[in-house]
């Protein structure tokens, strides 16, 4: 199981697009191309995602997912 700070800290729909895209080694831009959203709102998405699931980088985000097949 996940431990999330609150539980409240689901993630979301979009949140998990994100998270996809970060796995498969995308960069913050072509995220934001893929997803029609700004740089800035992928980077707001991967920080709460950060948050939510406790990993201290990107890196970490992905292997926290994979191991509680988030993704």
């Amino acid at each position: 199981m996940v431990k999330m700070k609150k539980k409240s800290d689901t993630i979301t729909n979009r949140e998990l697009e994100v998270l996809k895209l970060v796995a498969k080694g995308y960069t913050t831009k072509e995220i934001g191309s893929i997803l029609s959203i700004a740089s800035t709102t992928v980077k707001t998405h991967r920080n709460t995602l950060r948050s939510k699931l406790c990993a201290k980088n990107c890196i970490e985000l992905v292997y926290i997912a994979t191991k509680y097949n988030l993704i």
